[in-house]
This record gives C-alpha cells, structure tokens and sequence, in this order.
C-alpha cells in the first residue's frame, strides 16, 4: 500500500504525527501542515517538507533516518525545541543551529560518519543537551565553548576527538560532562569555568596524560570518573593559584575513581582536606608503593587499593571506613594493627603472612560489638583463638531467655584452601524455622585463607525469638561452594 505524499497537508487540526514502519509507503516526499506540534520517523529516507510560512513544531525525531545532510530545512522552524538524529548512519554534517534559536535539546549519539560539529553549539542560547556519544569518526568541535545554558554534554566514545574547548567565561549551567573513551590528551586550565559542574566522566580516556591544577576550583563536583586513564601517572596537587583568597578542592565530592591509571603515586591525598566529603575512592590497579595517612577522609566509606602490585605499606586508615578492598596486593607487608572495619578483604595478599600477620593480630573479638555485620577475608591456615571449631560448619543450641539477652553475635569461620568465584551462603533456624539467609562471594583464589563473618542478633533473626516457653533452639550452617577445599571450621 502507497500514500499520498500530500495525505497529511490539510490536516490543519493535526498536531501529534509518529510514523513507525512506514519508510518505503510514500510515493515521494511527504508534505506536512504548519500546525504540526511533534513529528516522529524512524528510519525515514529524507525530511518531510512543510507549507509556507512560519512552522509550529516543537519536536521532531528522525532517529535512525537515511539522512546525509541537514541544510537550510529548519530556517522558520523558531519553536523547534526537541531534535533527534541519533544512530543516523549516513549523517556527515550537522544543522546550523542558528536556524533553530529555541532548540533546547540535540541528540546526535551514534551518528558514526559525523566527523565536525557544527560552530553553532558553541554558542548556542538556549541549547541544554547536547549528545554526540557515540561518533566515533568525530574529530572536531569549534575552539571556545560558550553555550550559557548547556546542562549537560556527552561526547562518550568519539574516539577520535582530541581536543576539547577552550572556556573562555563562567558557565554556571553545565551539571555533567561524559568524555568517556575519547583521545583527548589534556583538558584546558579553564574547564575551571564549568562552575556548577556535579558530574564529569574521563574513564578510558587512554591518551589523557595530565590534568590541570584549575580543577580543584571546580567547587560543585561531586563525581570525578578516571578509571581506565593508563596515561594519567599523577593526579594534581592543590597548588597556590593565582587568586589567594579563590576557593579551591572539592568540597562536595563523594566519587573518586582513579583505578588503572598508572598512578605512581598518590600524594595528593596527603593534603585530605581537599576531599572533606568523600565516600568511595578506588585506587586499584595501580603502580604505588605506599598509601599515605589520610585520617583526614573522615567521612570515607569504602577505600579499594585491590590489584596495586606494588603496593607495600598502608600507613592509617580512616577511622569512618566502612569497606577495604586490598585483595591481591601481593607486595603488601605492612598494615595498621588497629584495623577496625566492617569489611575487609586482603585475599591473596600472601605477603602480609611472610611479614608474620594472623588473623590473630590483625582481628580482636572486642573489635566486632557492636558491629552490625563484619566480613574479613585474607590469607592464611589458622582460624582465631577465640573461635571453637565445629563438624561440616554446622552450630545448633539451645539457650533459655536469660542467656539470650546476654548474646552479643554470632562469629563463622572456614578456613579453606582454593576456589572459584562463588559463593558462602549462611542461614539460621530457630526451632526449625528459617530466620536469615545470606551470602558472600569469594573471589578465585589459591593457597589458604580465611573467611570469617560476624553478625548481631538483629541480623540472625527478627524480634522475640522465644514461644510460650523460655527456651529455643538455635541452628546456623555455613555452606561453602563446590570449588571449594574446606580444612577447617569455627563459631
């Protein structure tokens, strides 16, 4: 079946058009009313014509069109505030903007033969999204960035870009900039300009080899993504810049990722009071040999040091931490001996065993109340002395009402000798009904090591766990996986 290219032309009253699975139905090139508020065609082979005069649409999405250029088709288009060209194969050149001084939001993600973009985004008055993820042959953007009202801008995956603009003036609107898997080298002094910035995203930028001091007057950021960065051998230092009285740091920041980066050092964390806020900081994967005193990072709830095979001492650590992951630092010798955090993993870290460190030195019992839950996990053959061992990881008892409000937790051992990546799981009964379920995933490892998990009542079970009369029985199993060589368990 065929339509007419001009079956829509007299619709004056129609406002809402979307055409799906129509793209070889018109017998030409279609013609649409002024009136039109929204317009969508997926995979359509070229834009629709519209009557004279002033055009009333508002948006108009073309995703996935055949489309090879945008000209001069949006001059009266002044109400256009939605436009959507995204994942259009054929797409070489961009629409001058100029035409379109209301566009708010331009999506051209995954347009992978656009190589420039057009010298209207830069300047654009009313643009707030801009979406060029994806373009992986887009090699240019114009020189200064100066979008007053831009909000949020991805350039994800142009893996040819290498440069991005100068910012000559403050930006008070931009909340997010994903550069995520481009080649840009460095970013410029004036990305300081960003002030409302929340969000930026550097991951896999593999050539980016340094970053500008300016940053730590970026005083809103609160995610700063830079994993994947091999280049990037030196995070900035805060220096003495040119303002004395300019604030600098990161006041607000909470996301801090510089995993396999290729850091060689990691000083900057010796002035902490760059990062009062601080949540997660991930750091694995990297070429540094001590991780300096940071007790400063008092608000730090998870620290990963994990695969830093270089690493050989930890000197403190944040008395607020919640998580540590130091798993298979194999030159690691030297930790605090005052650890106290929920979880801990030092899997694989064979040589804090030749250093003489056991489970023993390391985990006192005292350290546990009134922890909720505690997990440990690191390398070794003996389980705690304060733990009794037991027969295939099973505990059962009974306790009277007067015993019970004395019960301060519950601590589970095993002591095992390799495995996959699976699972522990532990569960408990009272008087034969299930209270808890939980699980653990243990990474592959080889040689011994120790499990160990601790957890309140509150955790074992919920509310009175008592019936009519003033004693229960109480059962917990630990459940180790398949892969796994179990040598020893303990409650």
């Amino acid at each position: 079946m065929y339509i007419s290219p001009n079956a829509f032309i007299n619709m004056r009253k129609l406002r809402l058009l979307i055409l799906l699975n129509v793209d070889n139905s018109f017998q030409g090139p279609i013609h649409l009313p002024n009136e039109l508020r929204w317009f969508e065609w997926p995979n359509c082979v070229s834009i629709p014509d519209f009557s004279h005069g002033p055009k009333k649409l508002v948006g108009l999405d073309m995703r996935k069109s055949k489309i090879k250029v945008v000209g001069e088709q949006f001059k009266d288009f002044k109400k256009l505030k939605f436009l959507n060209f995204s994942e259009c194969q054929w797409l070489v050149y961009m629409p001058n903007l100029d035409y379109i001084p209301n566009l708010e939001q331009l999506d051209l993600h995954g347009c992978k033969n656009l190589e420039h973009a057009h010298v209207s985004v830069a300047y654009h008055p009313k643009l707030q999204l801009l979406n060029l993820g994806g373009c992986s042959n887009l090699n240019d953007l114009p020189a200064r960035l100066q979008s007053k009202n831009l909000r949020l801008l991805i350039l994800e995956n142009c893996s040819k870009l290498q440069r991005f603009p100068d910012i000559p003036d403050e930006i008070k609107s931009l909340q997010k900039l994903d550069l995520k898997g481009t080649s840009i080298e460095e970013l410029p002094t004036s990305i300081e300009n960003l002030v409302s910035l929340e969000e930026m995203e550097l991951s896999y930028c593999k050539k980016l080899a340094i970053l500008p001091t300016s940053i730590y007057r970026l005083q809103n950021l609160r995610s700063l993504e830079l994993g994947g960065c091999s280049k990037l051998i030196k995070f900035p230092k805060e220096e003495d810049l040119s303002e004395p009285h300019a604030k600098t740091g990161f006041p607000k920041l909470k996301f801090l990722n510089l995993s396999e980066c290729g850091l060689s050092e990691v000083e900057f964390l010796e002035n902490d009071s760059c990062f009062p806020f601080l949540r997660n900081l991930y750091l694995r994967g990297n070429n540094f040999t001590s991780l300096p005193a940071c007790q400063r990072l008092n608000k730090l709830d998870w620290l990963d040091v994990s695969y830093c095979h270089q690493l050989q001492e930890i000197l403190e650590i944040p008395q607020q931490l919640n998580k540590l992951s130091a798993n298979n630092c194999e030159s690691l010798s030297k930790i605090p001996s005052d650890i106290d955090v929920d979880v801990v993993d030092f899997s694989s870290c064979h040589a804090l065993l030749h250093n003489g460190f056991t489970m023993n030195d390391l985990f006192k019992l005292e350290q546990f109340h009134p922890k909720i839950v505690c997990e440990l996990l690191l390398p070794g053959e003996e389980m705690p002395k304060w733990l009794l061992p037991n027969n295939e990881g099973s505990i059962s008892f009974m306790a009277s009402k007067d015993l019970y409000n004395k019960f301060l937790g519950l601590a589970s051992c095993v002591v095992f000798q390799e495995g996959k990546k699976e699972e522990f799981n532990l569960e408990g009964y009272v008087n034969g009904k299930k209270t808890m379920e939980g699980s653990s995933t243990i990474g592959s490892l080889d040689l011994g090591h120790v499990w160990l998990l601790y957890c309140l009542p509150e955790v074992l079970w919920k509310g009175d766990p008592f019936g009519p009369n003033d004693w229960s029985h109480f059962q917990f199993i630990i459940r180790a996986p398949p892969s796994v060589i179990v040598k020893k368990w303990g409650s």
